[in-house]
């Protein structure tokens, strides 16, 4: 008998989880393929940009799993927030028994991620806005601190005020946190490329420099950043050979300007 597949039925942003969905699931991550057979939804869309938007989606991912093991070797115990988490599973990834894991969404994407990925003792999915603070007690009442939040392709979907706001939040909700985000160039927003030009959603926050986040004075401190063309050595050494060669050959020959797009880590007090 057919097993029923459950309907994406999600706003346009919401939407865009399934690009990195269907890019994990490219690159061999079970989970992520079991979701993807299990999800009504025209995948076909991405398969023109299959190469690229893995490697992109591979190299974004790999840093922000270096930081997170970094996190747990360091605080066993410690909660692990994942915001505008989709249908994310790094925890499958990393898990190490201990630790807790928290996915904030907005309600439909959280729905849906609930009804594929049920929450369990440590896990545990929280509908929520990065636009206001009420999702921030109920991750401190999910997990206990030391916090990691990942906002991973979620803020560039923001107005650079909702940006502010939100990172101010974050700041002021988490004190000694540590946040990793992804920021995106100029260029690159005003031309998106990729599956996005078949989507809805839109680009808007454009950050050249990473370390404007800074300059704001919401209470971060950039710690670490990457262009995603040139990842620190730790996820550098775990790429194919021939994905390294195609990094050294973009970074010599492609302008700065076109892969101006950087995983960063940042601080609060």
């Amino acid at each position: 008998m057919a097993v029923q597949k459950r309907v994406a039925d999600l706003g346009a942003v919401q939407q865009t989880m399934l690009i990195t969905l269907h890019a994990r699931a490219t690159l061999g991550d079970e989970t992520a393929r079991r979701l993807v057979d299990a999800i009504e939804y025209d995948f076909g869309i991405f398969e023109r940009h299959a190469g690229l938007t893995a490697l992109f989606h591979v190299l974004r991912s790999s840093s922000y799993d270096e930081w997170t093991r970094q996190f747990l070797a360091e605080c066993p115990n410690g909660t692990v927030v994942e915001l505008g988490a989709g249908l994310s599973t790094r925890a499958d990834r990393l898990d190490n028994g201990t630790a807790h894991w928290v996915f904030v969404d907005l309600p439909d994407a959280a729905g849906f991620r609930r009804s594929l990925l049920p929450d369990t003792e440590r896990r545990t999915t929280v509908t929520g806005s990065l636009l206001d603070t009420a999702w921030i007690p109920a991750v401190t009442e999910a997990g206990p601190g030391p916090y990691f939040l990942l906002a991973e392709g979620v803020l560039v979907y923001l107005q650079p005020a909702e940006v502010r706001g939100a990172l101010t939040r974050i700041a002021r909700g988490f004190q000694g946190c540590r946040l990793a985000l992804d920021t995106y160039g100029s260029w690159i927003v005003s031309r998106p490329r990729g599956p996005l030009q078949r989507m809805a959603a839109d680009l808007v926050w454009a950050c050249d420099d990473p370390r404007e986040p800074e300059r704001w004075d919401v209470g971060l401190t950039l710690r670490e950043t990457y262009t995603l063309t040139r990842p620190d050595w730790s996820v550098r050494r775990g790429l194919p050979v021939r994905t390294r060669a195609a990094l050294s050959a973009i970074n010599a020959f492609v302008p700065a300007k076109m892969v101006n797009t950087r995983v960063n880590l940042y601080s609060t007090p």
